[in-house]
């Protein structure tokens, strides 16, 4: 962000060394000691309220940095989108554990014959009730159980009832067999989940990064305003009482132009200030998300930027740990991992797929069958007339010649995988070149922010000594001008300094994933501060 500045005025260099100011032996003495005490008096207030504006100290109550980003967390709506998809993996994660669910079934037919009117004595034609419940569960092992019971009932001449009692056991020995592929489905929708919600976590961390450098530019910019609008004020002082000895025929009313343009100068600039207060307003106005009638309502920022002093921060040669404790808690690199598992998991399924299908069933029952009409009788043959008891055991072969699906879902199957891993690697590589670039900007901006104070505290030093001179008669008035608009400059480089500091940290915040404590907490500490490679 550059901050507007003054720098010097248009046709400053002319006015150096012209009119009575430049040469004080061409004036008597009398005048000469009225002007020097009327401008000193003149440039010692605009100084004092120049200097007090620098320094007036930000007031710590109001719209806080912790208060925009709670308004983001609210409004934003980039957020919103994740916890969406965060459901919607919770959704997929219950319709795979849902296959693991008891299935319970039931039939109920009825059956009429036609009578065979050549049949002897051409009597009633039998009507068969048949009933069948049972219960299917599939085990994440691959076995599958199926108990059922069939009733029959075959009214004629007779009524007979007859039931079976069954208990199937399908166990798969080739495709579908073993935890590790029949729950795989299960297993990548658990990571998937999991990647969500890490999603959730990264997404917040990019919010807060966003509207953190929003409001330090928002800061800055009315921070800049301020400097902007007191050099105009002391510019405007200066005219005035310049005006006032042109009034008492002291300075030449040449002397006035100078000034004027000077002013008109510093009001462009304030003007800019303003503009770009404007802008920084509304930028953070979008990235909290808030509609366009509200972004115009916000406050000015009250928290100052924040500083740190460069024997504070780590030297280079921990660069490499805060990279490592960056792998470990940075979550879009957490989130690549478990998708890299995940598609990992389904690669195990798409290979088992290739062989056929040969299943084992061992079916163990017992029947029974009693005789008459009533409605208790149907169930009576549940427990009477049974006889031995029988067991089934069989094997279902299903094999596919050329089994070109299971082919290309492997082919893709290990794409993704590839292509997960590639992903997690470059984000690896990305984050070990990221975090030493943050901890550089941090270090560089801190040392620069301690020069850039320096270099206020010496300016204001030298518009002092400048006023010492012009009292000696060995400085000119536009001199001490000159003077006061490189600490005008100063001062702005002062702020750029302290706003490129706090940029940096945050930005380091969020490249060592240290910028939120779990997604959900966000402290004053962790978007102003250097972390620490042990931190939680």
């Amino acid at each position: 962000m550059c901050l507007p500045g003054s720098g010097r005025p248009a046709g400053t260099e002319r006015l150096a060394g012209t009119g009575h100011l430049g040469n004080p032996a061409a004036r008597p003495r009398p005048r000469l000691a009225v002007t020097w005490r009327l401008a000193l008096c003149a440039l010692g207030i605009s100084c004092v309220a120049f200097h007090a504006a620098g320094l007036q100290p930000v007031p710590a109550a109001g719209f806080t940095l912790l208060r925009a980003v709670e308004l983001a967390l609210e409004h934003d709506p980039n957020i919103a989108i994740v916890r969406s998809q965060v459901r919607f993996s919770e959704g997929s994660l219950l319709v795979e554990e849902g296959r693991f669910d008891s299935v319970v079934a039931t039939t109920v037919r009825r059956e009429d014959a036609e009578p065979d009117a050549l049949s002897a004595g051409g009597g009633n034609s039998p009507t068969t009730l048949e009933s069948t419940i049972g219960l299917s569960r599939e085990l994440r092992t691959g076995l599958v159980l199926e108990p059922a019971i069939d009733l029959t009932r075959v009214d004629g001449s007779d009524a007979v009832n007859y039931s079976t009692v069954r208990f199937t056991l399908r166990q798969p020995l080739l495709r579908n067999q073993g935890r590790r592929v029949v729950a795989a489905a299960e297993t990548a929708a658990k990571r998937e989940l999991e990647a969500a919600r890490l999603d959730l976590v990264h997404t917040v961390s990019q919010r807060v990064l966003d509207v953190a450098s929003r409001y330090w530019g928002f800061q800055a910019a009315q921070r800049g305003l301020e400097i902007l609008e007191a050099s105009e004020e002391s510019s405007r002082r200066l005219l005035e009482s310049t005006r006032k000895l042109i009034a008492a025929d002291v300075v030449p009313a040449a002397e006035a132009v100078l000034l004027e343009a000077d002013v008109a100068a510093k009001e462009a600039a304030r003007i800019a200030g303003e503009q770009q207060l404007f802008a920084a307003r509304r930028d953070l106005g979008r990235a909290i998300g808030l509609p366009y009638r509200e972004i115009s309502e916000l406050p000015l920022p009250t928290e100052p930027l924040p500083q740190v002093l460069p024997e504070l921060i780590p030297p280079p040669s921990e660069d490499e740990a805060f990279i490592e404790a960056a792998l470990e808690r940075r979550s879009d690199v957490l989130s690549a991992r478990s998708r890299s598992e995940a598609e990992r998991t389904l690669e195990v399924v798409a290979e088992n797929a290739l062989q056929p299908r040969l299943d084992l069933l061992l079916t163990p029952s017992y029947s029974g069958a009693v005789e008459g009409a009533g409605a208790g009788r149907f169930f009576d043959s549940l427990h009477e007339g049974v006889g031995g008891l029988g067991t089934t055991v069989a094997l279902s072969l299903s094999w596919p010649p050329r089994n070109r699906e299971a082919e290309g879902r492997l082919i893709r199957s290990r794409a993704l995988v590839e292509q997960r891993e590639l992903e997690a690697d470059l984000l690896v590589r990305q984050i070990g070149a990221d975090v030493p670039t943050a901890l550089n900007a941090v270090r560089t901006g801190a040392e620069r922010l301690v020069k850039a104070s320096e270099a206020v505290l010496i300016f204001v030093q030298a518009v002092e000594n400048e006023q010492k001179k012009l009292r000696a008669g060995r400085s000119t008035l536009i001199d001490v001008i000159n003077q006061q608009d490189r600490l005008t400059a100063a001062r702005q480089a002062e702020l750029s300094a302290r706003l490129s500091l706090a940029l940096a940290l945050v930005e380091l915040r969020f490249q060592t994933g240290t910028l939120t404590s779990d997604g959900s907490e966000i402290h004053a500490a962790d978007l102003t501060t250097i972390p620490f490679t042990g931190e939680s």
